[in-house]
């Protein structure tokens, strides 16, 4: 599709159409995030900002989603920047049927991808397909997606997506009790694997312990990154942080980090269509704990 100018517009007014619905409109979830990072290796020292969020709503049979990413170095000109928006209805089968809009850019070089997709959920599972176009890609890309809700808190799930003519493997897990959290996310494209998890667990008096180790490889050079903090929520959902971390490069330098962040959630998303925005944004991010524990 080498003119998506159009369809962008559509989507782009069909949700905020759906922001002026009745009074029958839920707001299912919601999050933000700011970070600030400080990096000390043999090297020098780099700081480093992240910062978006995420939100799904709900009008009757009809869901709207996007998130919003940016991850730099303080430069206006160079940054990873991602970001995407969907729209879905509902059928009484169990069939969903949506449109969504991811968009990248690295350093300035942009890339699009609309994607139109069918999922139909039977009890605790959801299974679906996908195929988006752009005038950045050569071919079509297309999607086999599946999630499981192991617990009313608790969701496994995996992507599999073949653009350009390699196949990327995206599997997540994401599990929540009354005490402690876990997130868990790998992702294997082409020569990049990319894999991470991270915890918290609550101690009382709105104090958490938060962790994460998360290993990278492409192409033979790798690193392993662990950091160790803790959060306090001064009101219900939002929490400020702060970790130290580590920063291991085979056969080069250990990096310090140091991390400072504020982070706002609330709600669960009940749509189990991940777009590729999700995926790779959430995969950059994590693999160095960038955005969210």
């Amino acid at each position: 599709m080498k003119d998506v100018t159009g369809m962008k517009n559509i989507l782009i007014t069909t949700a905020l159409c759906l922001a002026a619905t009745s009074a029958s409109a839920e707001l299912t979830y919601g999050s933000a995030f700011a970070k600030f990072h400080n990096f000390d290796g043999d090297g020098g020292s780099a700081d480093l900002r992240a910062f978006g969020g995420g939100i799904e709503y709900r009008a009757n049979n009809l869901t709207f989603s996007g998130d919003i990413g940016r991850i730099d170095a303080g430069s206006s000109n160079t940054g990873f920047d991602f970001g995407s928006l969907g729209v879905a209805y509902m059928l009484q089968n169990g069939v969903t049927l949506g449109l969504d809009y991811s968009a990248f850019s690295v350093d300035g070089d942009d890339t699009d991808i609309l994607s139109a997709y069918a999922m139909y959920s039977f009890g605790d599972y959801t299974i679906g397909l996908s195929a988006g176009d752009s005038s950045d890609l050569s071919d079509t890309a297309y999607s086999v997606f599946g999630a499981w809700d192991v617990a009313p808190t608790g969701t496994v799930g995996l992507d599999l997506i073949r653009v350009e003519g390699e196949t990327a493997v995206a599997a997540y897990a994401d599990y929540a009790l009354e005490r402690y959290s876990l997130n868990a996310d790998a992702v294997k494209f082409d020569t990049l694997r990319v894999f991470s998890v991270s915890g918290a667990y609550d101690l009382g008096n709105s104090i958490s312990v938060i962790g994460a180790l998360a290993t990278a490889d492409e192409d033979g050079d790798g690193l392993t990154a662990v950091s160790l903090g803790a959060q306090y929520e001064f009101v219900p959902g939002a929490n400020v942080e702060v970790a130290v971390g580590r920063i291991n490069v085979d056969g080069g330098d250990k990096v310090d980090r140091l991390s400072l962040g504020l982070n706002y959630e609330f709600g669960k998303r009940t749509s189990k269509r991940r777009t590729l925005s999700t995926i790779l944004g959430g995969a950059t991010g994590s693999a160095l704990g960038l955005t969210d524990f």
